[in-house]
């Protein structure tokens, strides 16, 4: 007999506490009867959460931070308090589709560890569009049920005992969902992408948070020649729409220049 999904659902949030609040109600809406319970973590945020939650079928529960430790961090902590079999990670600033469970207790099955799915922006700005080009070429690569070895923070699932047994995400600044790709492979377990499970998401923090974020990543990364980063560069700039979208293709390209710069300069 298949097992019986209890959701926890994790979210990591820190000043947000409006998000936080239609991501509550999507939560409802979506709902199916199998979220348990929701947590959501306070990354020490400037005036501590407290969410209205008179109106939810759930409970919420809060856990806090009291100095700022990051996404992967908050997560795990989040992980450790769980009661339900399964972890849902959201984003904050995500809102699960209605059918969101549904295809969740569809598709995260015994023999697969976990399952991550597609983001949808609700913003239409330059820097939303541009990032949006970025996670269609990803999911352009994979069939549908396919093992992938990314895994989105913001909308995904993996059953709790795999998780913890992992040692869950790993704490670094940037790339700890992929992270958690390489903790579960030696046990045998694989992240599935399923692209019915969609989330719509506020991609655009701003062009000075991408390109904070892009050259971040770039540092933290792996160290790279500059004719690997050259070549990576002139393969970004060749994929993107620009015949559709200039601003967007434009904005990607120096997005590219600076992860590409980050990751060729020497370590230190």
């Amino acid at each position: 007999m298949p097992l019986t999904q209890q959701v926890t659902v994790v979210v990591a949030t820190r000043n947000r506490p409006t998000d936080v609040r239609h991501l509550l109600q999507a939560v409802r809406i979506a709902d199916i009867g199998t979220v348990s319970e929701v947590l959501l973590v306070d990354d020490a945020s400037t005036t501590p959460l407290s969410p209205a939650t008179e109106d939810l079928p759930f409970p919420v529960r809060t856990l806090r931070n009291p100095v700022r430790r990051g996404a992967a961090a908050s997560r795990n902590l989040a992980a450790s308090e769980a009661t339900g079999n399964v972890l849902a990670f959201l984003d904050d600033d995500a809102r699960p589709l209605p059918d969101w469970f549904h295809v969740l207790g569809a598709s995260l099955t015994e023999d697969r560890a976990a399952v991550t799915g597609r983001v949808l922006p609700f913003d239409s700005g330059v820097v939303a569009r541009a990032r949006q080009y970025r996670y269609e070429a990803r999911y352009a690569q994979h069939a549908a049920d396919s093992p992938v070895s990314f895994f989105a923070g913001g909308n995904s699932a993996v059953w709790t005992d795999r998780f913890l047994d992992a040692g869950g995400f790993p704490d670094v600044v940037t790339a700890s969902d992929n992270g958690l790709v390489e903790r579960l492979a030696p046990s045998g377990g694989q992240v599935f992408f399923v692209p019915a499970l969609r989330v719509a998401h506020r991609n655009s923090k701003g062009a000075k948070i991408a390109f904070r974020e892009a050259w971040r990543a770039g540092r933290l990364g792996p160290r790279s020649a500059p004719s690997v980063q050259a070549r990576r560069f002139a393969a970004t700039v060749k994929s993107q729409p620009w015949s559709r979208d200039p601003a967007a293709a434009g904005l990607n390209a120096g997005l590219q220049v600076a992860n590409s710069l980050a990751a060729a300069l020497p370590a230190g």
